[in-house]
């Protein structure tokens, strides 16, 4: 198969723009297609890292410092307006009309912001290949949770089915990531530091469990209270370092999350989840198995006293079998046939 895969011009595909959680998606993602030996020509930012047939740049360093100013990179709107996604679009269209054959697939997670692209190529196989965002628009979608499948689907008034649906889970390089079976003893808050990430609930949980709370991530260091520790922004490597010697990770986001890529990573750790009872929490963590789902504080409480019981290496094997490459890969490889059939018998498959 043959893949047009288009990345977000705010943020290079490469692993120093590790803030970025699209960017990082995409690198997994080209890697991953890669490996599987298909053709993929990438479009983006400045350069890549990634494994790919052939890197289109759509923006350079100068173009991109200039117009995400003063955005942090991975703060920039998804705004189609905008001048920087109107010049990446236009460039990135223009490469792939040179580029396109019949029965080629076009990919995106820029969802409305890249719909553009999709317009002036409708001959091609369109697929929002991982939409944990609202602004999705494609004929051929997957989503990160089926949560956020039906969330969407209310949210846009599709009442029926559709078959060219899915859902796959966001998946990660298992072998950058470390387990370890004895945790040091604090626990970990990973995350924007914003209220609807619930930053403050976080440190109420650690302050009245009576227990140390390190605190990760960009943003407003004022919402860290209790005298709990900001660490603030940290390498991927020492995020899994942290993670994996975390007693637990406190994930206590007050929106309904499509995913939460911090809930997975951390068990791909070995260290035990606490959350809320709702959004991708509820496909992700087992509660009393990987973590505790939580309805109000003084559940939170009791999870952090009760997460010794759990196995840490048994969360980590869970978490593994239904996150690592090598189940997104097969599961990618069945969908794009599927899409692929559409085009021939569709719904008469008997395949």
């Amino acid at each position: 198969m043959r893949f047009h895969l288009l990345g977000n011009p705010n943020a290079p595909i490469t692993e120093a723009y590790y803030l970025d959680g699209f960017s990082q998606a995409t690198h997994r993602f080209a890697d991953m297609l890669t490996g599987l030996g298909h053709d993929v020509i990438l479009y983006g930012a400045d350069r890549t890292t990634a494994n790919c047939t052939e890197f289109v740049q759509t923006v350079d360093a100068a173009e991109r410092r200039a117009f995400v100013a003063p955005f942090a990179y991975q703060d920039f709107p998804f705004d189609p307006a905008s001048e920087l996604w109107r010049i990446s679009n236009r460039r990135a269209s223009e490469a792939i009309q040179k580029n396109k054959r019949p029965g080629d697939f076009l990919l995106t997670i820029g969802g409305y912001a890249h719909k553009a692209v999709f317009d002036a190529h409708p001959d091609l196989l369109g697929v929002e290949w991982s939409v944990g965002y609202e602004g999705s628009f494609a004929s051929h979608r997957v989503f990160e949770s089926r949560v956020w499948q039906h969330f969407i689907y209310g949210r846009q008034g599709i009442n029926d089915g559709r078959f060219y649906d899915t859902v796959i889970p966001l998946f990660f390089d298992t072998t950058r990531i470390p387990l370890i079976k004895e945790p040091d003893d604090y626990f970990l808050y990973v995350g924007r530091l914003t209220p609807r990430k619930g930053i403050s609930v976080a440190c109420q949980i650690a302050s009245e469990a009576g227990v140390k709370l390190k605190v990760v991530g960009p943003g407003d260091k004022s919402l860290v209270t209790g005298g709990h520790e900001y660490l603030g922004t940290v390498s991927e490597r020492e995020k899994y370092r942290l993670m994996s010697t975390a007693r637990a990770v406190i994930c206590p986001t007050l929106f309904v999350e499509p995913f939460n890529s911090v809930a997975v990573e951390s068990q791909l750790c070995g260290a035990p989840v606490i959350c809320p009872n709702f959004g991708g929490f509820v496909e992700t963590v087992v509660d009393g198995g990987t973590g505790f789902r939580c309805s109000y504080l003084g559940e939170f409480v009791r999870a952090c006293k009760s997460v010794h019981r759990l196995s840490r290496l048994g969360i980590a094997e869970r978490a593994r079998s239904e996150f690592g490459v090598g189940v997104a890969s097969g599961r990618y490889e069945r969908y794009f046939r599927h899409v692929q059939n559409r085009m021939g018998l569709g719904w008469e498959t008997l395949s």
